[in-house]
């Protein structure tokens, strides 16, 4: 299976710039100054976390338009009130802040156009070669669907989403998910807390809080364990305990794997099953691509190419991400509505009592990644062996906002 990230340099993301007029080049009079932060090995709002806490700087000042993935070499801008806003160069280890420019506004999700890949993919086979020249001329007639890629979901476990049970009016359900569920990135501090908290469930007001290594689970054990309230009311301070920013993800991640599902249901029905490639992602998939099969000569009929192509541009150009509250959707696809109607009455008074809000907005169901190029594949220096060659071969292209890199490598690669 072909793989991604090896190295950090191997995967290189370049926030392209924002839309025209938002930001004034080399301008430090704003009451918002912009920097290019360029960092390797680190998660953006860790990174932001760590340079908060070292200057002083409220980590709810940052502004920034979209988060980059710890295991890649990128670029992107974020902004700070100009009181708070460094008057240098500040730099650490593998990152670096530098003075961009400034704005009359913080920057926000999806000010900047797109981003740019160069990405370095290994472990090739050799029959995965073959297929590449083929598949990278099917992507550019036919586009890809623009799937939510497994990181959207990182907040499952055992293949269940806490914003899926928060959705429900479930907060109980929600929190033995994020304080027990087991996930691959835990860290060994995450994970001892959680088999304590999992081994005595739902008794968790027995152990001290302060006895727990990671620290977000003791501000959440404290809240839970807050005096006179009844279980309920102890499960909503636990939730509210958690950071806005992870409760948004939980909800964002609720609403992708519903837009999945319904994507994957169209392409069903639009397709016989041979004209479809299924790659298993676990929560929110599998994903599937349309792909004309290869004959004899080792490529695929001009005519089926065409006909898939015509049929993936005949599907909705666009659906919308669904809400919770049946008011808010306007026209949403079958497979949502029939999840959305079993929202209970009581579920959404819940969700109002937490003033939750979940914004709803079209994407787009089919992309074609810009400026597509890619090198030849060469061996493989660090995978394989001499009877086993495996291959590498980097590709080049952008992709609009909330569009995902990995989603163009699982189209090419197996």
């Amino acid at each position: 299976m072909a793989k991604i990230r090896t190295f950090p340099e191997d995967f290189q993301v370049d926030e392209q710039e924002p839309k025209p007029g938002l930001v004034v080049r080399a301008d430090p009079n704003q009451p918002f100054i912009v920097f290019r932060l360029r960092k390797k090995g680190w998660e953006t709002q860790a990174l932001l976390a760590k340079i908060s806490k070292d200057r002083g700087i409220p980590p709810s000042a940052w502004g920034l338009s979209g988060l980059k993935d710890k295991r890649s070499v990128t670029t992107q801008l974020v902004s700070l009130p100009h009181r708070y806003a460094p008057d240098r160069v500040i730099s650490g280890k593998d990152w670096e802040l530098v003075f961009f420019g400034g704005s009359n506004r913080p920057l926000k999700s999806g000010d900047h156009q797109g981003n740019m890949f160069n990405i370095l993919v290994r472990d090739i086979t050799n029959r995965g070669v073959q297929l590449l020249p083929g598949r990278i001329s099917q992507m550019k007639k036919i586009g890809i669907p623009n799937w939510f890629d497994s990181q959207r979901f990182g907040s499952a476990s055992r293949g269940q989403l806490p914003g899926s049970f928060v959705v429900q009016g479930d907060l109980i359900g929600a929190m033995k998910i994020h304080l027990t569920g087991p996930q691959k990135f835990d860290r060994s501090s995450r994970r001892r807390d959680k088999n304590r908290l999992s081994e005595i469930w739902p008794n968790i007001h027995k152990i001290d809080a302060n006895s727990l290594e990671y620290r977000p689970f003791a501000r959440i054990l404290k809240a839970w364990k807050t005096p006179n309230s009844s279980t309920d009311e102890s499960a909503r301070l636990a939730y509210q305990a958690v950071p806005k920013s992870l409760r948004g993800l939980w909800l964002s991640s609720w609403q992708s794997a519903l837009w999945n599902d319904a994507l994957r249901e169209i392409l069903h029905s639009a397709y016989e099953n041979h004209l479809l490639r299924s790659v298993e992602i676990g929560v929110g998939g599998p994903v599937i691509y349309p792909e004309a099969p290869v004959g004899r000569r080792g490529k695929s009929k001009h005519s089926l190419v065409q006909s898939i192509s015509r049929v993936l541009g005949s599907i909705p150009k666009v659906l919308e991400m669904p809400t919770p509250f049946p008011n808010e959707n306007r026209l949403v696809h079958p497979t949502i509505s029939r999840r959305i109607s079993k929202t209970s009455p009581k579920s959404l008074e819940v969700l109002e009592d937490l003033k939750i809000k979940i914004a709803t907005f079209d994407r787009e169901t089919v992309i074609f990644p810009n400026d597509f190029s890619w090198d030849d594949p060469e061996i493989d220096d660090v995978h394989g062996s001499p009877k086993h060659k495996r291959w590498k071969c980097k590709i080049s292209f952008k992709l609009p906002n909330g569009a995902y890199a990995t989603n163009v490598v699982r189209r090419l690669f197996d």
